[in-house]
């Protein structure tokens, strides 16, 4: 199968014919690609499969265009729902909130995300990032997020805006902000006009496999989205298997995610003020950061991609 167009987003996939006589016991497919899921409802419903959609996040509203595409979707889309025997949504507050799972509330199970806990742990070691930065001596706020309009969502303008606040009450503060995209350019604008360009640091797209490493050279991580297009915040459950406090607003999924005074911080979503303040208080005091830091690593623990397996495992045993 090849990827050669895109659309909201996320790729199309052109299925070759020969597909349809191959054989499958489920055919599981993923949202937010709304093509992907519509092509697999009805292949599913061509070859008589049982089959699954994991649901990530409802479509983001990123522009006014989209949000006519948005709402034409979400009168279409029972259309193929239809055909899914059951629908996986990663939390229970994001099944409960959303208009279009809620619809379908018969057919939803509940499995959350995983995160590998032996790639991400408290024992790797972040200096490297540290020191090719010139961090070594700050307190570290982390972003690692896509930078494009589809994710403008996450509210990474609003973290810039709200670390002015910060580097005001903490000259040593850092924001290391991960990811690359059409929106980078805009973001660094921000910085500069805001006057803490020499405090915000773009490390642009790493590699996947360098991830572990920002992770540890953090003192926080933050996921400030800005409404309920955030279905799950898997950047926070690997933050917190690096045994990382974390700070994220309180839309979509993440409030399963967080444990307020816990794990991490939770704030109201487009709140520089609230923000601010969480980031501050987290930064001023290194002993609630590490007791947060190991309840989260505890947390984290708790959910192996083993233990997701076995409960999508559980699904399918019961559509076949």
């Amino acid at each position: 199968m090849s990827t050669p167009l895109t659309f909201y987003g996320t790729p199309v996939v052109i299925f070759p014919p020969s597909i349809l006589a191959r054989k499958f016991d489920v055919i599981h497919a993923s949202f937010p690609s709304p093509y992907l899921a519509a092509v697999s409802a009805y292949l599913s419903l061509l070859k008589k499969n049982a089959s699954v959609l994991t649901w990530h996040n409802d479509l983001p509203k990123v522009t006014s265009g989209a949000g006519i595409l948005v709402k034409t979707h979400e009168r279409l889309s029972p259309v193929y729902l239809q055909y899914y025997d059951r629908i996986i949504a990663t939390t229970q507050s994001y099944a409960a909130s959303s208009s279009i799972l809620t619809r379908h509330e018969n057919k939803v199970r509940i499995v959350r995300n995983g995160v590998d806990t032996d790639r991400f742990n408290p024992m790797i070691d972040g200096e490297g990032v540290r020191s090719r930065y010139g961090i070594t001596q700050n307190r570290v706020a982390l972003f690692v997020g896509a930078l494009t309009t589809f994710h403008a969502y996450k509210g990474v303008d609003i973290l810039i805006r709200s670390f002015q606040h910060v580097s005001h009450s903490c000259p040593d503060a850092r924001l290391l902000i991960v990811g690359g995209g059409n929106l980078l350019s805009n973001y660094k604008k921000i910085a500069v006009e805001l006057g803490i360009n020499d405090r915000v640091i773009f490390a642009g797209y790493i590699p996947d496999n360098a991830l572990p490493q920002f992770y540890a050279a953090c003192d926080i991580t933050v996921l400030p989205s800005k409404d309920a297009s955030e279905g799950f915040g898997l950047v926070l459950l690997e933050a917190m298997a690096t045994g990382k406090p974390v700070v994220g607003s309180r839309v979509g999924g993440i409030p399963d995610v967080i444990s307020d005074e816990l794990t991490g911080l939770m704030v109201p979503p487009n709140s520089e003020g609230d923000l601010s303040e969480a980031i501050i208080s987290l930064f001023n005091d290194a002993e609630k950061r590490k007791r947060m830091g190991v309840a989260a690593r505890e947390f984290a623990d708790s959910i192996s991609w083993y233990n997701v397996a076995k409960r999508v495992e559980s699904v399918y045993k019961e559509i076949c």
